[in-house]
């Protein structure tokens, strides 16, 4: 073995540095190789700033500036020369808006700062251009930047408009029914003696018409009415529900449409830890029973079906402990919005979201790698858990997103606000520990495409099956294991190098500094064929000595590395794309359930198909149709004769030629041993039956180097590899020539 192969394997398996390697530590800061073309995002038009669109649906309530001034320019920008010239003045002004996106505020404002920054050097027709796209974006809103505050911005607003729409409608409810039991009093006034008299009769006329009348006649004609007044418990219990149904602030600053004391009380109902909110709900607890117990007797008192018999014991019972989910969902939804400060954080939020409370829950995770673990070290993952977590907790909405993909989300954060449950929503912002000069949008996205923190919302009221409930549509390339991306470099004899570079969790943690002694830096004159992607190891796990994984990095100069990875961060890469895998399943991508059926259905239908082709076989003979099958050739006698020297053996054989080998792949399984040996090549390509015996389960699920492979590890030779699928798979004339002792 090279000396070379045995460090660089003595790094990957024990951590010890390898010969001609670099420690990371000695060339500075690294970052994924595919990170090589985005260190200057301001010069890139990109989702941020989001833009929190004021008196919007829930849906439409997060803008792109990018998207609100692609729109605009469509609409005015006229073809041609003048359109262009248009365009490029309309996209400095973006640029310089994105910059001072940082410091927040509105639209309008920054628009109208950058636009008095820009106008001493910008060439002629630019403030006509900027006012006629001003002119045509119709909306205003506060600014958002990507950094630690935008979740819990972005979810804020959101969930500000849906609690005034939910709101608003027990707003209206609430002042009809107050409206109707003041109508049940005056109406009760109206036929008491007070209200009979004559000095009442002339207030309730009016002076212009107090002459026209004799309130006294009308007093006493007055008096002789059928019906008197409504008993003193029934007045009681009317004035009681009014107490509480005017005693509601929010719901009386909404009816009042008084914007201030509705965002004072709205302001009062947002928490920054978990404990605060527990606290508050079991103050308003009280409160929310008081409402509904006074609505429910407005209601019925109405409706004149209040029955005191029936209905005074009912009442005199319920309490706190009475509120359904019907009730708590009646109410305004508590905020919280809590860091992730590590597990007992974590705890605490999923203690609360089981409690069932009305309650909406914003967990910004700002590092979603972990520091190294004790001992070897590697990353824990911490900060990915706590959604996964949450679904298993019976009717929680969750959701899980990163920062970078917020401007997308504004339809999926909307129905958790507006579900009546507890909802979570975690979003990894960029904004810890991370990559140095890599700013926080691209390290969220990139958390994302590594399955660092996929994407994923599990609705419980989307319908009663999962495949109802989970969506992870939301992801790059949800079909594979990794998103792989266009590569292009220059290597040392300056000649261009196009291929293709998957991101994988390790690319992720390799630009992490915490994480530096879990790689070893390895510059191209080391290189060697022993060194493997991590995402090709991960899929087929080399069976030859000496091969280590490695990830393709750069330094600050864009100089390219192999970074050899440790096998603690190897591990945590397995992790992430098993966790990955059970994602997919959840959301209907390679369903493991739905392909074994499909296999067992199509080996049923097989079976079908060639028993009836031998009973149709059958009655043909039977019926005189087909001729019988020939007969089995008769026993050898003791001595035979000779064959005659004038025909040739190889003759004899060609009389009966043998069959085509299959150019589909298939095994003996009859004959397995349960070696484990081909599962081990690829678990997805192989299976075992109900006997625990091999069987070629999905064969797109591999390549023709593994056939092959499998059919060599198997001790007993009973795979065979057939022809390859992919024409374009390298190596195709050496794996068929391997192949061949297989047919």
């Amino acid at each position: 073995m090279d000396a070379d192969v045995k460090t660089q394997l003595a790094f990957h398996v024990l951590g010890r540095n390898p010969a001609g390697a670099v420690p990371v530590q000695a060339v500075g800061p690294v970052r994924p190789a595919l990170f090589a073309g985005f260190r200057d995002l301001a010069a890139l038009r990109y989702d941020y700033p989001l833009v929190l669109v004021s008196e919007a649906e829930p849906a439409e309530a997060i803008r792109t500036l990018r998207g609100l001034i692609d729109a605009a320019l469509q609409q005015v920008a006229p073809r041609g020369a003048a359109g262009e010239r248009m365009r490029r003045q309309v996209l400095r002004l973006e640029a310089e808006i994105r910059r001072r996106a940082a410091d927040g505020g509105r639209l309008s404002a920054v628009w109208d700062a950058a636009v008095a920054a820009l106008a001493p050097t910008a060439d002629d027709g630019f403030a006509a251009s900027v006012a006629a796209v001003r002119a045509a974006i119709t909306v205003d809103g506060e600014l958002v930047d990507c950094g630690a505050a935008a979740p819990k911005r972005v979810v804020g607003h959101i969930w500000r408009l849906v609690q005034e729409r939910k709101l608003a409608g027990l707003a209206e409810r609430v002042e009809t029914l107050v409206l109707k039991l003041a109508d049940v009093l005056l109406a009760d006034h109206a036929r008491s003696e007070a209200g009979r008299a004559p000095d009442a009769l002339a207030a309730a006329v009016g002076p212009g018409l107090s002459t026209l009348f004799d309130f006294g006649t009308m007093s006493e004609l007055l008096g002789t009415v059928s019906g008197g007044p409504v008993s003193k418990r029934r007045r009681r219990r009317i004035e009681a529900a009014l107490a509480v149904l005017e005693a509601q602030p929010l719901l009386t600053a909404l009816r009042a449409r008084d914007r201030a004391a509705e965002e004072r009380a709205l302001a009062e109902l947002v928490f920054d830890d978990c404990a605060s909110a527990l606290a508050a709900w079991r103050r308003q607890r009280p409160a929310l029973a008081a409402l509904v117990k006074a609505l429910a007797i407005a209601e019925l008192e109405i409706e004149g079906r209040y029955d005191e018999p029936e209905h005074d014991p009912f009442f005199e019972a319920f309490s706190e402990t009475s509120l359904g989910a019907a009730d708590l969902a009646l109410g305004p939804d508590m905020l919280v919005c809590v860091e992730d400060a590590g597990a007992a954080t974590r705890a605490e939020v999923l203690e609360l979201l089981a409690a069932g409370l009305p309650v909406k829950v914003v967990v910004p995770t700002h590092d979603a790698l972990g520091d190294p673990a004790p001992g070897p070290g590697g990353p824990t993952l911490a900060g990915t858990r706590l959604a996964t977590m949450a679904t298993s907790i019976d009717d929680i909405f969750v959701m899980q997103a990163s920062a970078a993909s917020l401007a997308r989300c504004g339809g999926r954060i909307g129905r958790g606000l507006a579900y009546a449950g507890p909802a979570l929503f975690s979003v990894y912002t960029g904004a810890g520990t991370g990559t140095p000069g890599v700013p926080a949008y691209l390290r969220a996205a990139a958390a994302v495409e590594a399955r660092v923190f996929p994407s994923f919302t599990y609705d419980p009221s989307g319908g009663p099956v999962l495949a109802e409930r989970w969506d992870v549509a939301d992801n790059p390339q949800p079909e594979a294991d990794w998103s792989v991306h266009h590569f292009v470099y220059e290597n040392a004899e300056q000649q261009r190098v196009v291929g293709d570079l998957a991101f994988t969790a390790a690319d992720l943690v390799v630009g992490d500094p915490r994480h530096a002694r879990q790689f070893a830096l390895v510059p191209s004159a080391h290189w060697s064929d022993t060194m493997v992607p991590v995402d090709v190891w991960l899929r087929q796990p080399p069976a030859g000595p000496g091969a280590v994984p490695y990830v393709t990095v750069v330094d600050a100069e864009n100089r390219l590395y192999r970074a050899i990875v440790s096998e603690q961060v190897m591990a945590a890469t397995r992790r992430c794309r098993e966790a990955w895998h059970r994602l997919q399943e959840l959301g209907d991508i390679h369903n493991s359930w739905a392909e074994r059926r499909s296999r067992a259905e199509q080996a049923a239908r097989e079976a079908a198909e060639r028993e009836a082709a031998e009973q149709a076989a059958a009655q043909a003979v039977a019926e005189g149709r087909m001729p019988e099958p020939a007969a089995p050739a008769a026993t050898a006698k003791a001595e035979p004769e000779a064959a005659p020297k004038s025909k040739p053996a190889a003759k004899a054989k060609a009389a009966e030629p043998e069959a085509a080998p299959s150019p589909d792949p298939w095994i003996e399984t009859p004959r397995c041993t349960s070696c484990n040996a081909c599962l081990q090549v690829n678990a997805r390509m192989f299976h075992y039956d109900g006997n625990q015996q091999a069987f070629v389960a999905d064969v797109a699920a591999g390549t023709f180097r593994q056939l092959v492979e499998a059919a060599e590890s198997c001790p007993v030779g009973i795979i065979h590899p057939g022809e390859p699928r992919n024409p374009k798979e390298p190596d195709l004339d050496a794996l068929r020539a391997r192949a061949k002792a297989f047919a």
